[in-house]
């Protein structure tokens, strides 16, 4: 296909110290991070609400929260915060509770007893709204990354579109929690991509009916014998969580795919949508428990687990997680499983548990550009470490530690290498971010 040139004046809208692109779990914690030490701080994405995974896909817990073997916390800070303000836990009880690893059923069986860590997707949306705006973050929705303009080794400039067109915005700082690193690859960051990437998901939830350990035992069996009989493709789990008691939530689609390729997305979600469908159908038709069943909604968006990662000052590696490596840079602990997801096989798969490891600020910081840090997803690891450090509650700490970050070199006028690992570590412990595993391992 042809290129075409392109010249056009474009206002500048927004001067902060701070731009956070993206408001899922790691832009959350970035923008809050950012705000309350000093900056002035603009967020903004393209979902018309913040809360990413748990509100673009429909999440039902803060996966790597705990280590599993105690569920003692091992991810601190503003996940506590949101768990309190959604009323999950009492306020200042967060750090003391044992906790299921997340509300999937398969593990809330192996100890009913502990603390789900839920997120309702609608008291996630409110709960963010609040946080953004009581901490002086000025968020922007239905609002688009689409470029970025470089000055030597310094984003200068990120172009924008919305309902304006297409406008800039000319931060001293950046901070990319896209998930996909869009940001990083636009400023000409290396990055990689992995030849076989974990699918991606469509989440659904189904009404007027109640979740069991024996019912998900049920819904899986069904599957089973759909897949051998041809009538069904890939799908994963099931791994089935409720909200309220009357209504499941599932995380068992399937499809291959990277999401940044926008017809590979676009697959995702037409193919999810009937895989849902024809998931729900079956159910319906097989068990009685889904007699009064309705089909309650899919996510807004189809979900990516990997695309882009960085290659940053350093690369968290699968052997750095399995041998708990401490490093002397560390801003948030990890503990979820190495949880790969295959692409061409269904049902369940391996998850290795992990003891809790260390995430290094040197993987917030892509090689090349000085003004830019990551979170979240697209961090610097390797694939198979990214199947542990991918998920929430981790891609929060990793936020909340850019957000700190970015807020001290604004005010000090030091690039993203210049900051105080030492400061920056007070200022995250100070705000009950965990650095230190040994809590979650008391009781072994």
């Amino acid at each position: 296909m042809p290129n075409i040139q392109y010249t056009k004046s474009l206002p500048v809208v927004a001067e902060p110290d701070v731009l956070v692109c993206g408001t899922g779990l790691a832009g959350i914690g970035a923008a809050v991070g950012a705000a309350r030490n000093g900056a002035s701080v603009m967020a903004v994405d393209r979902m018309g609400f913040a809360g990413g995974f748990f509100t673009n896909i429909i999440g039902s817990a803060f996966d790597g929260f705990v280590y599993e073997e105690t569920g003692k916390p091992v991810v601190g800070g503003l996940v506590f915060e949101m768990l309190e303000r959604m009323g999950v836990v009492e306020p200042g009880q967060a750090p003391n509770l044992v906790y299921n690893v997340n509300g999937d059923f398969t593990e809330v069986e192996k100890h009913p007893d502990r603390v789900i860590p839920r997120t309702d997707p609608e008291l996630f949306k409110k709960a963010s709204d609040d946080v953004l705006i009581e901490s002086g973050v000025q968020p922007l929705f239905h609002t688009q990354v689409s470029d970025v303009i470089m000055d030597g080794s310094r984003v200068d400039t990120v172009i924008v579109s919305n309902k304006d067109g297409l406008v800039a915005v000319k931060p001293k700082n950046v901070i990319d929690a896209t998930g996909d690193a869009d940001v990083a690859a636009w400023a000409g960051a290396p990055y990689e991509v992995a030849e076989s990437l974990q699918p991606m998901s469509l989440h659904f939830r189904i009404g007027f009916v109640e979740l069991t350990f024996e019912l998900r035992r049920k819904c899986a069996a069904v599957l089973d014998k759909a897949r051998a009989e041809g009538k069904i493709g890939l799908y994963g789990g099931p791994w089935p969580a409720t909200f309220s008691g009357r209504d499941i939530y599932f995380n068992v689609i399937r499809t291959p795919g990277n999401a940044t390729n926008p017809a590979d997305w676009t697959n995702a979600e037409i193919q999810g949508r009937r895989d849902a469908w024809t998931m729900f159908e079956l159910w319906k038709e097989a068990l009685p428990e889904f007699k009064d069943a309705y089909f309650f909604t899919s996510g807004p968006t189809a979900g990516s687990r990997e695309s882009r990662r960085i290659v940053g000052d350093y690369m968290l590696t699968g052997d750095d997680i399995r041998t708990a490596r401490r490093q002397d840079d560390v801003v948030v602990l990890g503990a979820w499983r190495i949880d790969r997801h295959p692409e061409n096989t269904a049902g369940y798969h391996e998850q290795p548990v992990v003891p809790p490891y260390d995430i290094s600020y040197r993987t917030l910081l892509p090689q090349g550009v000085e003004n830019l840090w990551v979170a979240g997803r697209c961090h610097s690891a390797t694939s198979e470490a990214l199947a542990s450090s991918r998920v929430t509650a981790n891609s929060m700490g990793m936020g909340q530690a850019a957000g700190v970050a970015a807020a001290m070199a604004s005010s000090s006028g030091f690039d993203s290498r210049g900051v105080s690992i030492t400061e920056l570590q007070d200022r995250l412990t100070a705000a009950d971010v965990i650095l230190d595993p040994a809590s979650a391992m008391q009781g072994l």
